[in-house]
């Protein structure tokens, strides 16, 4: 990796700097050797700016935020992989993020650089944010001025949409036209990335889905060229290949003239009695309900099986339900269901009374799944949305006649890891590491050799404060992994221990009876904010010179509510 350029807008002298960690001991334009699309993500952390790559590698730049009394800033241009030069502009009183405009060289951003006295003129800072570090040797050695510009102009013309597009039959493959050597990127109505390649030298391409899209799902396609241009989108829906599931829900009423249930949305619904005798059918409404008129009434315990066919033709597996026997009424209920088993939150598996519907509601009392119970007692249905976090579940059976079970409790395994902590702030002389994680779980610290060097519990509010020893020191990389009580361990977060000092935290806290002003104190003159449980800034206000401050909160918070109070130099 090519060298960092620091030009200092006071000094006016340029530097380079090996590729890592820098600080700035003054407004400067700090040049970085990547092109922005090599840019994951820009964050800001007190003063600090955390560049994260793509690659996943992490650079800081200290005091990139701060300001001199002057009111003058820091800029940063990143250095395309075609030399030229993108200038990040941003906000600097609520930074969100970087918004890119190409630039001629530094000396539009850092004035009288180039003029007499000067550290380094001109041409040699053109020259080494054109080149880099080998770039700026060349231009001090050929002893003239002027820029090096140079070079072709830029591609700017995206591809055309790509035509011809089409999923194969199985949903496994999409082909098309478009531009030769481009690059073609396929995304489902999410925007998740399910395909990519590269259109061949005859324009056509033959790209791999994964997952299969075999349900009418509709996708877009891109095409990008060499210059990073990209096409307007082509769109093609897949075919549908998914057969419906099993109509359920399923009930007939005691005159044996009127079955009801749910299946797909637009499927249509076929009762068949004995023989395979169509008794009647419907259309399954956009809710998925429906309801058939059976002719003729079916009043002798007849065994029916009920099915749904999409508009593609794809028909679902048989649901069987017994018809009622006016003459001799089952009022007995059935047992509750045994042997019960949930594979990966979604499969539950488990023996019940043949011809029984097994019923699977969630702790509101929806329903999340159900079916039948097969001739030799066993059933597996499926369960959605997926319950893999300790939920609290309620099963019962209903056989044919319309007796109920008696609800069976049952709570899911908890297979599902914890988010990754968040809001990570260490306290002044690294001693002790606050933030966000989900209650109940252990949260381990470990420096950048993998040693522990601090672990705590979350708090019922989702809050932690954890004593490090050793003391984090500035700049250290540390590790925050936290493990729910069923030893599920969240993704791993890397936290940079800013370069600079955080001020200390608000203290002597104090609400009003009505909730609408907090009271406390802080380091002098810094802003001091108040958010939510939710995040949600709700009041901020400026320290006094004393170190007091009073800030009105909007909305009232006067009913036990959590709030995170920071200050910021």
């Amino acid at each position: 990796m090519d060298n960092i350029v620091i030009a200092d807008k006071q000094s006016e002298v340029a530097t380079q700097s090996a590729w890592g960690n820098i600080n700035l001991n003054a407004p400067g334009v700090v040049q970085m050797p990547v092109s922005p699309d090599k840019v994951a993500t820009v964050t800001q952390r007190g003063q600090d700016l955390i560049i994260t790559l793509k690659s996943g590698e992490k650079v800081t730049v200290g005091n990139f935020f701060a300001v001199d009394q002057a009111g003058v800033g820091s800029d940063i241009v990143f250095v395309g992989e075609d030399g030229t030069l993108w200038h990040a502009q941003y906000d600097a009183a609520a930074f969100t993020g970087f918004t890119f405009e190409d630039v001629a060289s530094l000396d539009e951003l850092v004035a009288g650089i180039g003029t007499a006295g000067s550290a380094m003129p001109t041409w040699a800072i053109a020259g080494l944010s054109l080149l880099g570090v080998g770039g700026a040797a060349a231009a001090a050695d050929s002893g003239g001025g002027g820029s090096s510009g140079g070079g072709s102009d830029p591609d700017t013309t995206a591809p055309a949409t790509p035509i011809d597009l089409l999923v194969s039959p199985d949903g496994l493959r999409l082909t098309g036209r478009g531009e030769a050597g481009s690059t073609v990127n396929i995304r489902d109505a999410a925007g998740n990335l399910i395909g990519s390649g590269t259109v061949g030298a005859d324009g056509s391409f033959n790209v791999t889905l994964n997952p299969p899209q075999i349900n009418s799902e509709n996708l877009e396609v891109t095409l990008t060229d060499g210059a990073g241009n990209v096409s307007a989108p082509g769109t093609v829906t897949a075919p549908d290949a998914t057969a419906p599931l099993a109509p359920t829900d399923l009930a007939i009423n005691e005159q044996g003239t009127t079955l009801t249930g749910r299946a797909e949305p637009g499927s249509t619904v076929s009762v068949r009695g004995t023989g395979g005798v169509v008794l009647g059918t419907a259309v399954a409404g956009a809710d998925g309900q429906f309801s058939i008129t059976l002719q003729p009434p079916q009043t002798d315990g007849q065994a029916l099986e009920v099915s749904a066919a999409d508009a593609a033709g794809n028909t679902s597996p048989a649901a069987s339900i017994t018809a009622p026997d006016v003459d001799n009424p089952d009022t007995s209920a059935p047992d509750q269901p045994t042997d019960l088993a949930l594979a990966n939150g979604v499969t539950l598996t488990g023996r019940g009374e043949p011809g029984a519907t097994v019923q699977v509601r969630d702790a509101a009392g929806n329903l999340i799944g159900s079916g039948l119970v097969n001739a030799d007692g066993t059933f597996s249905l499926a369960l959605s949305p997926a319950q893999a976090n300790g939920e609290a579940l309620d099963i019962r059976q209903v056989d044919a006649a319309g007796n109920s079970s008696i609800p069976l409790e049952f709570t899911a395994p908890d297979i599902t890891p914890p988010d990754a902590v968040t809001d990570i702030l260490v306290g002044p002389g690294g001693t002790a590491l606050s933030g966000r994680g989900e209650p109940g779980a252990t949260v381990e610290v470990r420096d950048a050799d993998g040693n522990v060097i601090g672990s705590g519990v979350v708090s019922a509010n989702g809050t932690f404060l954890i004593d490090l020893d050793p003391a984090a020191q500035q700049g250290e990389q540390l590790n925050l992994v936290q493990t729910d009580p069923s030893g599920n361990a969240s993704v791993a977060v890397e936290y940079d221990v800013p370069l600079t000092t955080a001020p200390d935290s608000p203290s002597n806290l104090a609400i009003d009876a009505d909730g609408t002003t907090l009271t406390g104190s802080a380091p002098a003159g810094s802003r001091v904010e108040v958010h939510d449980a939710n995040g949600t800034l709700i009041g901020s206000a400026l320290a006094n010179a004393d170190g007091t401050f009073s800030i009105e909160l909007n909305p009232a918070q006067a009913n036990g509510e959590l709030l995170d109070v920071v200050a910021i130099d």
